[in-house]
């Protein structure tokens, strides 16, 4: 077994590599992009609590005016109650639908796989020798 001792030797790199996040059309692209407002979240909020009470009168109002004309002030309390039901509600709603997409897109990515490997495997004509 022999040692060899290589000295004064440079090696450089010829080849440049530039990742994707140097590139300076895509440093363009993000500089572009206007910050978040300071009171964005905020905004989101005011405009949810909003909504909310918005709801919450309007349920009031259909049970002060329908089922509640006799005792109009507990359509106040009833009002709050099928509030928070219709919100809870729209929640399970969304969820249930992103729980849907999540199966379609799963089968979907299953069906793909399979037919791409099977179109990979009779395309390379070793399946039928």
């Amino acid at each position: 077994m022999t040692n060899t001792t290589i000295t004064n030797t440079t090696v450089t790199n010829t080849t440049t590599t530039t990742p994707v996040t140097n590139s300076s059309s895509l440093q363009q692209a993000i500089q572009l992009i206007p910050p978040p407002s300071p009171n964005f979240f905020q905004t989101i909020l005011n405009y949810t609590a909003l909504a909310y009470n918005w709801l919450i009168g309007f349920i009031q109002k259909i049970l002060q005016s329908t089922i509640l004309k006799s005792d109009p002030s507990l359509a106040t309390t009833y009002a709050n109650i099928i509030g928070w039901l219709v919100s809870l509600t729209a929640i399970y709603i969304i969820l249930v639908v992103a729980e849907v997409l999540r199966k379609f897109i799963g089968y979907v990515l299953i069906i793909g796989w399979a037919f791409i490997i099977a179109v990979m495997i009779l395309a390379s004509g070793n399946f039928w020798h």
